[in-house]
């Protein structure tokens, strides 16, 4: 990775897209492809005189397996975690677009769709529609995709198990050295709350809502600058800050009917990633550590009797999490992930989790996960959960993550 610019990681993130079938970005500096008139030309792109159109389909299914002792809910359990569909195709040459929906077996819910615009440069992106929040290292991707079973703790508690808001964002890109690239990323969504609930009727709690419609102040923001570079003859070291704001919302009690409103919550965080492998490229080591700080509203609890406003905790809350992931050979991994969090009660409870994992790649289509984790809660019995996890994908699996 001397030569950092025609680097294989460089190719796959900062070119524009071309065929329907292909990956989201074009390889800098190799040829591009030439649409001509349908149906001679193999691109498989749509013009309005032919049906040839050809998106990109794929199936992840997502199945897990486990035990847990300690918790609310004791004892084994199987379910299907999810099963996602979705499709990806060039709309032109300069601009792309994809959609995921997801189901859990019982609902079909869209988590994604949305169109990348590179038209104003090679280095310039505009993504338009509904997609995950650009925040740190892992809120990008689906939860099958991640190296352990859950979101870490802190991520989970201070942004959500997953974040999606609909809105527009802007992406650039520049190199510093012939080793060192860096990326910027600002976005405007008109919600970025988590998509979790966060109750039900056995066990209420007040739920966070922002209005339909907004000032422009208003409205929730996104932000983040990271950079790469090398180090020594196979390493990389990425460091990153994401910020991401909610200027405007309420605690809600929806059954009760109380609400607080007038609220904001801040949260950002800083990264640091760290990635190795060996000369022949069939083991590597990949360590990280993120920081967060979560400040303004951030926790309530449901008010004294029905129709009383929530009791919002104000303030400032900090967490952390780290992992380190070892390839044994391409097929075989394992890894620790620590994370630490103060909760968003009034007394700033602090709660711990710690997972270690087993995954077994049969190939880039399936694998399995063998998982363990213990959760350390102030006041509350620790808990323990064993599982298995099976992920399978079908078709060309793709949507729009950054670096």
């Amino acid at each position: 990775m001397h030569n950092f610019i025609p680097s294989a990681f460089t190719l796959l993130i900062f070119s524009s897209p071309l065929l329907a079938q292909g990956a989201a970005f074009q390889t800098p500096g190799m040829p591009r492809q030439v649409y001509g008139p349908p149906p001679e030309d193999a691109s498989g792109q749509a013009s309005r005189f032919s049906s040839v159109f050809n998106p990109a389909i794929s199936f992840v299914g997502d199945f897990v397996g486990d035990y847990q002792s300690g918790a609310e809910e004791v004892g084994w359990n199987a379910e299907l975690r999810s099963l996602e569909f979705g499709a990806q195709a060039s709309v032109d040459p300069t601009a792309w677009a994809y959609f995921i929906a997801v189901s859990d077996g019982e609902s079909l819910d869209l988590e994604e769709a949305a169109l990348h615009y590179t038209g104003l440069g090679e280095r310039h992106k505009l993504r338009v529609g509904k997609f995950f929040l650009d925040f740190g290292k892992q809120m990008q991707t689906h939860v099958h995709e991640l190296r352990t079973l859950e979101r870490p703790l802190v991520l989970r508690e201070y942004l959500g198990d997953e974040v999606s808001g609909t809105g527009v964002q802007w992406d650039y890109w520049f190199s510093a050295d012939d080793k060192t690239a860096v990326r910027f990323s600002l976005g405007v969504f008109s919600s970025l709350l988590p998509e979790h609930e966060h109750g039900d009727e056995a066990q209420p709690e007040a739920e966070a809502e922002i209005a339909g419609r907004k000032s422009l102040g208003n409205l929730n923001y996104s932000a983040r600058v990271t950079g790469f570079t090398d180090v020594g003859a196979n390493g990389t070291l990425q460091l990153g800050s994401s910020a991401r704001f909610v200027p405007d919302f309420a605690f809600v009690d929806e059954q009760g009917g109380g609400e607080a409103d007038g609220l904001d919550n801040t949260v950002w965080g800083l990264d640091a990633t760290y990635g190795w492998k060996d000369d022949t490229a069939t083991k590597s080591f990949t360590a990280g550590l993120e920081f967060l700080v979560n400040s303004g509203a951030v926790g309530a609890e449901l008010g004294a009797a029905p129709g009383d406003a929530p009791i919002v905790a104000d303030g400032t809350r900090t967490g952390w999490m780290l992992f380190a992931d070892h390839g044994l050979d391409p097929s075989n991994s394992i890894g620790l992930q620590i994370s630490r969090a103060e909760l968003g009660d009034e007394a700033g409870s602090d709660a711990t989790e710690i997972e270690a994992y087993y995954t077994r790649y049969f190939s880039e289509f399936h694998r399995i996960r063998f998982g363990v984790s213990t959760l350390d809660i102030d006041g509350e019995d620790d808990s323990f959960r064993a599982a298995v996890q099976y992920t399978f994908f079908v078709g060309a699996h793709g949507h729009g993550v950054n670096w």
